[in-house]
């Protein structure tokens, strides 16, 4: 959920504070930024509560709402809600709630093929219509690999598979799965054949990741791993909003350490410029992208998971830092400061 309600009701120290200084009730929105959420719009309401503040946050901002509400109740009691856009509760309330897949098949060679065919309907014509620049460096560390791996990278944009998949050889692929939201990507009775569970299933590799479903969410990546399938993985989790990375989450350390494969992480740039979290297809800008392969991580054994995470988060992040202080530029791996 990335759209939060904020309400306010200020204490007698509160008002106080107000009447000294108006500017004072920007504070809240101070405070909210500094979590790296977006404040929306913002209102004085004339009834029980006194401020209302709609807001944009990342996914972890659920994890500083306890913080944030200490922040401020020397000043305020306060609520804040997940919210979800009218026209999307409705269509969800019109669909069956009934997912389907894995589908096993997805592995099978006329599958593969399937895939290899629609490649360019399913990503290349999008990548020439929105990208003016597709840079990609590193391909040629897929060279080493001889069994599976898992591909990891940043997660900024829902064009980010357009870019990704011109930095993957085709050997590898064509034979590439990704997690994707059941109850987003694997409903039952859709009509568009797009978003049919089969359809996602054999031409886009992907596989239904059920949300809390705990440690048998990685029961049929490992099982695709020991058939020597390859996995794509966003560590973050989902869309990345804020600045800077998302704490990555443990999921590919523990298929890489129990199944013995390495890691690749794939960085990419400019994709939150062209289409930005809550930007339809429709609101999306032209521009230059880049997709940097970086080093393979082989993971010694013995290595614990969170070690293991935090040498993928630290890969990644020692190039973003560069992107944060020069801008996208300096994702390349020539780059130096001028």
């Amino acid at each position: 959920m990335s759209h939060y309600v904020l309400l306010m009701k200020y204490h007698s120290t509160g008002f106080k504070a107000i009447k000294e200084d108006p500017q004072f009730l920007s504070r809240v929105h101070e405070a909210i930024e500094r979590w790296e959420a977006k404040v929306l719009s913002s209102y004085h309401l004339l009834g029980a509560w006194d401020q209302c503040t709609f807001i944009d946050a990342p996914d972890n901002f659920k994890a500083y709402r306890a913080t944030l509400a200490q922040e401020l109740s020397t000043t305020a009691e306060m609520q804040i809600m997940p919210a979800i856009d009218l026209p999307l509760f409705q269509r969800l309330l019109q669909q069956s709630a009934e997912t389907e897949g894995p589908h096993d098949w997805q592995i099978r060679w006329w599958a593969r093929i399937t895939r290899m065919l629609m490649y360019d309907y399913n990503y290349g014509r999008w990548a020439r219509k929105y990208f003016t620049e597709h840079i990609v460096t590193g391909k040629e560390k897929f060279d080493g690999l001889q069994g599976p791996c898992v591909i990891v990278s940043n997660h900024a944009s829902h064009f980010d598979q357009f870019c990704l998949m011109k930095a993957i050889p085709r050997r590898i692929r064509t034979n590439l799965f990704f997690g994707a939201a059941a109850d987003r990507w694997f409903i039952k009775g859709r009509k568009e054949v797009r978003l049919r569970p089969w359809y996602q299933s054999l031409v886009n590799g992907a596989y239904p990741i059920h949300r809390g479903g705990g440690s048998k969410t990685l029961d049929y990546p490992k099982w695709l791993l020991d058939k020597g399938a390859n996995l794509m993985l966003f560590p973050e989790g989902t869309r990345s909003r804020g600045r800077h990375l998302s704490k990555f989450k443990h999921g590919v350390s523990i298929l890489a350490l129990e199944k013995g494969v390495p890691v690749v992480p794939i960085y990419m740039a400019g994709l939150k410029t062209i289409r930005p979290p809550g930007a339809g297809m429709g609101d999306a800008v032209p521009g230059p992208v880049a997709a940097h392969v970086l080093d393979p991580i082989y993971f010694p054994e013995g290595t614990t998971v969170p070690d293991a995470t935090r040498t993928i988060f630290k890969a990644m992040q020692a190039v973003h830092e560069r992107v944060l202080e020069h801008g996208d530029a300096a994702a390349h791996p020539d780059w130096t400061v001028s």
